[in-house]
C-alpha cells in the first residue's frame, strides 16, 4: 500500500489504533485489470442501527475511485444501505478532483473538523541547505536551544508513562482536552511500531521536556505526536526536537514531511512555528461527505457543531 499516494492515517496500523476509540477498521481495495489502484481504510461506528464511516487521509491512490461503485461496495461490506460517510483528503487538488467529487455525489460538510490547511516540508537537501530555508527567527531560536545543555535523541524504547505524564502536564498548562489517552499511546507503539519514529529532548539533569513523533508511509512522514512541558518553551526544546526529527527523516531518504494541519486564525502560534521551518502552505482537498439519507448529514453535522460548542 505504501506504493500508492497517501498518508499514515490510511495504514493498517493506524486503523488498529483507532479501535481504542471504538472505531472498527474496514479495508477496501479497488482493482483495474487485476492491479490494485486504490485502497481505503474505512473506520466505522454503529449507532442505533446506522453506520457512520470515516476515511481519514484517504483513500490511498486516485480519488476517481470514490464513485457510486465505491459507495455500493462500502454498503455491501457494511451489510446496510443506510450509512453516512465522510472522507478527508490531505493533499492538494490535482486540478479537477473537486469537480469530480461533486459530480460523483459528494458534498462539502456544513461543519468541518479541520481547517483543510497543512504545511508540507521538503526533506531534500543536507542540513545546511534546509537551514537556509528556515525563517531568521526560527533559525535563531534553534541556535538558542544549543545554549542550555539539551540532549536530543532518537527514543528507541519510549516510556509510555513518561509520555502520558507529559501530555497531562501540557493539557493542564494550556487548558486543553485530552489529546491522547494512555490506551491510545500504547496502541500507537504496539500497532505502528515499525512505522513510527520518535525523538525526545532531555534537560541537563535528564528530565523529559518535549517529544516529537512522526508516522511513516511510503516516501512521506507525518507529524503524529507533539508535546512539550512547562520548561520546554524557555529553552526552545520544541525547535531542537522537531529539527532532529526532520533531519532523521531526511537521512531516511523520505520526500516530504506533513506537519499535520495548521489554522492561521485559530492557532496562529502553531502556524508561525511550522511556517518558520520553511514548510509550504497546502490547501488540501479536505473533507467531503455522502449520506444515504439527507437527514443523516444534518444529524452528523449537528452533533459535530454541539461537540465543538
Amino acid at each position: 500500500m505504501a506504493a500508492l499516494s497517501g498518508g499514515f492515517y490510511q495504514t493498517y496500523g493506524w486503523g488498529e489504533v483507532r479501535r481504542v476509540a471504538g472505531w472498527h477498521p474496514l479495508r477496501l481495495l479497488a482493482r483495474r485489470s487485476g492491479q490494485v489502484i486504490a485502497a481505503a481504510s474505512v473506520l466505522v461506528k454503529r449507532k442505533l442501527g446506522l453506520a457512520v464511516c470515516w476515511v481519514p487521509g484517504g483513500p490511498l491512490g486516485a480519488s476517481e475511485v470514490l464513485d457510486g461503485e465505491f459507495r455500493s461496495a462500502l454498503g455491501s461490506a457494511l451489510g446496510t444501505k443506510t450509512f453516512y460517510c465522510r472522507i478527508s483528503l490531505l493533499r492538494a487538488d490535482d486540478g479537477n478532483e473537486a469537480t469530480f467529487l461533486i459530480g460523483a455525489g459528494w458534498q462539502r460538510p456544513a461543519v468541518a473538523m479541520s481547517s483543510g490547511l497543512t504545511m508540507s516540508y521538503a526533506l531534500a537537501g543536507d542540513e545546511a541547505e534546509r537551514l537556509k530555508r528556515t525563517s531568521g527567527n526560527w533559525r535563531h531560536n534553534l541556535k538558542r536551544s544549543g545554549r542550555y545543555g539539551l540532549h536530543i535523541e532518537h527514543w528507541k524504547a519510549p516510556d509510555l508513562n513518561a509520555i502520558s505524564a507529559l501530555y497531562r502536564e501540557m493539557e493542564s498548562l494550556k487548558s486543553l482536552p485530552e489529546q491522547h489517552s494512555a490506551a491510545e499511546l500504547a496502541a500507537i507503539f504496539t500497532q505502528c511500531r515499525e512505522d513510527v519514529v520518535i525523538y525526545r529532548c532531555l534537560d541537563g539533569e535528564g528530565h523529559l521536556l518535549a517529544i516529537r513523533a512522526a508516522g511513516l508511509c511510503g516516501e512521506t512522514a507525518m507529524d503524529l505526536l507533539a508535546v512539550a512541558g512547562g520548561q520546554a518553551r524557555k529553552v526552545y526544546a520544541s525547535h531542537a526536537t522537531l529539527w532532529a526529527l526532520l533531519d532523521h527523516c531526511s537521512r531516511l531518504g523520505l520526500r516530504d514531511y506533513d506537519l499535520s494541519g495548521v489554522d492561521p486564525v485559530g492557532n496562529k502560534g502553531v502556524f508561525d512555528f511550522k511556517h518558520g521551518t520553511g514548510a509550504s502552505l497546502v490547501e488540501c482537498l479536505g473533507e467531503w461527505e455522502w449520506a444515504s439519507l439527507p437527514g443523516l448529514r444534518r444529524a452528523v453535522n449537528w452533533l459535530l457543531a454541539r461537540k465543538g460548542a
